[in-house]
């Protein structure tokens, strides 16, 4: 939720965001109706949010270039859903970055799987004994006794970016930020907010008692799936049961067995999520599972991860003949010339059928696909170079 009271003298308006320009525009004519039309910048004087450190990021701006209060509207949209757990993060992240401009802030909601939450962490003595106990920093047992844990906390800050808020101590275990947003155009307001699995668990201890399941849609961050574990009151995924499994890939969600492996799964609908947002990666992705059929989540990454070394070949291929056609003259893997009266002697249909053995194509329902890079692929350049020079 962001509202903004958008003020030019005394009085103002209070918008709330995401909003349609008509209401924009009637928020615009009522401050037209209080302070007249004369040339008096429109600022933002007060702000109320789920973020509660957005305040100061946003205080004093003025927002008379339309740019402006759409890129504040963009904000609202991308935040509009935010999870208790991803309000955190966002909330520390604003501190822990330097934020000078709108377009900051609409990068930095593209970028919280890069933060981590400690939770109920307020203190640097809580911090120390967080971080021994969690295994981040590592000292032997015998040790833990006579630790300073408040030193502890400084070495690790000293060290690390970080931020406490009042849910607990935030910091930084990624990359930085990516542009996603560069001030000219605004990006696509859901990438990253795809749901790829949206699971039902229950724990096995209660699965007989008609309880309520428990929904978890992927990808989500790490703290929302301890969140999870400690709504279903178990220690791992491997302690439940998923009654449901839905995915926009039903090859996936009908295919895989994922039963207890939430978190590779997690790390799976994450690889899915970048590739959704590469344009016309995702229907290679698609072909890929399809074709290679995997039966673990750790098969499905691996495709994900070497999606580069998978051709799809375009939908104008159907056969033989075709393939023949666009590995001679358009895949760009030969240079070649055959002219029309050579072509005519050309069997096409068994050169085409040679090459699709040899590359390994498989026909999937989003068209052909092979798995380039193969040893065996590349074999047959001294056979098509023959067929150039006729």
């Amino acid at each position: 939720m962001l509202k903004v009271l958008l003020t030019r003298t005394d009085n103002g308006v209070w918008l709330t965001l995401p909003a349609t320009p008509a209401d924009i525009g009637e928020a615009y004519a009522t401050l037209d109706n209080i302070n007249g039309t004369e040339n008096v910048n429109t600022n933002i004087n007060r702000v109320e949010s789920s973020i509660p450190n957005l305040q100061q990021y946003l205080m004093k701006k003025s927002i008379d270039d339309p740019i402006t209060i759409k890129e504040l509207d963009f904000i609202a949209r991308r935040i509009d859903g935010y999870i208790e757990s991803e309000e955190v993060l966002f909330t520390g992240a604003l501190d822990i970055e330097s934020i000078d401009t709108l377009a900051d802030i609409i990068n930095l909601t593209y970028s919280l799987e890069n933060y981590e939450l400690f939770p109920d962490v307020s203190t640097s003595t809580e911090l120390g004994r967080y971080l021994i106990e969690n295994d981040i920093v590592h000292i032997h047992e015998s040790a833990v006794g006579y630790l300073d844990f408040e030193k502890v906390a400084n070495e690790y800050e000293a060290n690390n970016s970080g931020t406490y808020t009042s849910s607990g101590y935030v910091v930084k275990t990624g990359h930085d930020m990516e542009q996603i947003y560069d001030g000219t155009v605004l990006p696509d307001v859901d990438i990253g907010k795809y749901c790829i699995f949206s699971l039902k668990l229950i724990s096995q201890s209660n699965y007989n008692m008609m309880e309520e399941p428990y929904s978890l849609k992927l990808p989500t961050t790490d703290i929302a799936l301890r969140k999870a574990r400690d709504q279903l009151n178990v220690k791992c995924f491997d302690e439940c049961k998923i009654l449901d499994v839905e995915s926009p890939i039903s090859s996936l969600s009908s295919s895989l067995n994922i039963e207890g492996d939430i978190y590779s799964l997690n790390t799976l609908a994450k690889k899915i999520n970048d590739i959704f947002q590469n344009g016309g990666m995702i229907e290679k992705f698609l072909a890929a599972v399809e074709s290679e059929k995997p039966e673990y989540i750790c098969d499905a990454i691996d495709i994900a991860d070497n999606i580069a070394k998978y051709e799809l070949i375009p939908s104008s291929v159907i056969d033989a003949i075709d393939y023949a056609h666009y590995v001679l003259f358009d895949s760009g893997r030969y240079d070649i010339y055959i002219d029309d009266e050579i072509s005519y002697f050309v069997d096409y249909k068994k050169y085409g059928n040679y090459k699709m053995e040899e590359d390994g194509i498989k026909k999937t329902s989003f068209g052909m696909i092979r798995k380039i890079n193969e040893p065996s692929q590349e074999q047959g350049q001294d056979f098509t170079q023959k067929i150039g020079g006729i």
